[in-house]
């Protein structure tokens, strides 16, 4: 609880030097609330699911589950983190399903274009799982990444 306190107080003192009044009441108002004082799970999830994915926002998506994952440091998180990874994997999934699902093929080749290195990292669990796409298009772009990562990594 100290921790979060801390940091309740950087963020005060980084918005009141950026001369950021109008942020700081609306900080200091929710701070004040009973919604300001508990991880809010469901906000969360709504700003996944109705915002950063309907609206095609990826870096802030990848964002987000980077800084979950800085949180989980110490050697006693590794089952947390590990369980952390594959929920990103899974979102990133239906990230990819809903921008096929929209027609948004561009959004497709964005993902698959600034994904692409960190994929290959997981390249196990993404292989299987085009395996099972019928869409010969999004294959093709997964062989295309895939193939160009594995040609640049020799």
């Amino acid at each position: 609880m100290e921790n979060i306190r801390y940091a309740e107080e950087l963020v005060r003192e980084f918005l009141v030097f950026r001369g950021f009044t109008s942020t700081l009441q609306a900080y200091e108002s929710e701070l004040s609330t009973e919604i300001g004082r508990n991880f809010q799970v469901d906000k969360t999830l709504d700003l996944v699911f109705s915002e950063y994915i309907p609206k095609y926002q990826l870096g802030r998506l990848v964002g987000l589950f980077t800084f979950f994952k800085q949180c989980f440091t110490s050697p006693a998180d590794t089952e947390l983190f590990s369980t952390l990874v594959k929920l990103e994997l899974s979102v990133l999934r239906y990230y990819v399903v809903n921008a096929l699902k929209s027609g948004r093929q561009d959004k497709v080749v964005e993902f698959f274009g600034e994904s692409g290195n960190y994929l290959m990292q997981k390249r196990e669990d993404w292989l299987a799982w085009f395996g099972a796409l019928s869409y010969p298009s999004l294959a093709y772009i997964a062989s295309m990444v895939f193939s160009v990562s594995h040609a640049l990594s020799i």
